[in-house]
């Protein structure tokens, strides 16, 4: 579904074609929202698997604020293309207690992972700058300029109608303190939007790297 879709459903259940009463930034902003909204309830449908620069040294940051990562499945740059495995720090630490300090290499033999600080994640051995690994993450959604309605909201896919409930959602909120039903109107279409993210969770599950142990 295109971005003119979505916003193009939603004006004609506002009945709004001519953006008389919701201005016409104001859709593709909510919608912008929405795949915020999409992105914390269902990261794995943002799912991406892209070659990764590491930064020198153990720690690393996952690229444009995405918020979780799933796998760091192989070495890139280095020759042999090494398959890397999630490690537990405590056994690590157990081990190599002084690992961070260790030698920077050209590969990387194990991954760590803290869902405390979903935003990075450590390599063992430290990385030298430049090393390239494999990374599977969920990418954060950019947001929609007005102008971009022939945009395919190709990660959405067959999730891209909760969109259409939440610019509802917004569009009926804003109208709230003039139209009190709309409050009733607004958390309809929120539920319908969540229900629709998270209805076939369980089928789906979403798994932190750590249960690969």
């Amino acid at each position: 579904m295109k971005v003119s879709e979505v916003l193009d459903r939603a004006r004609t259940i506002l009945q709004d074609n001519a953006a008389v009463y919701w201005e016409a930034a104001e859709l593709p902003m909510w919608l912008s929202d929405g795949r915020l909204e999409a992105y914390r309830l269902r990261p794995d449908i943002y799912e991406v698997t892209e070659d990764f620069t590491c930064a020198e040294g153990y720690r690393q940051q996952l690229p444009g604020g995405a918020r979780l990562l799933f796998d760091v499945p192989r070495n890139v740059s280095a020759p042999r293309q090494r398959a890397i495995t999630v490690t537990d720090a405590g056994a690590l630490a157990r081990v190599r207690p002084n690992w961070r300090s260790q030698a920077k290499a050209m590969e990387v033999r194990h991954f760590l992972y803290d869902e405390r600080s979903p935003g990075q994640f450590d390599v063992y051995p430290p990385a030298r700058a430049g090393v390239v690994v494999e990374v599977s993450y969920a990418k954060r959604p950019v947001p929609v300029m007005q102008d971009q309605g022939n945009v395919e909201l190709a990660a959405e896919g067959e999730y891209a109608p909760a969109l259409v409930d939440y610019v509802l959602y917004r569009a009926f909120l804003k109208e709230a303190d003039t139209v009190p039903a709309f409050h009733q109107r607004a958390a309809q279409h929120l539920a319908a939007c969540q229900a629709t993210l998270t209805g076939d969770v369980n089928a789906k599950a979403m798994t932190s790297p750590n249960e690969q142990k």
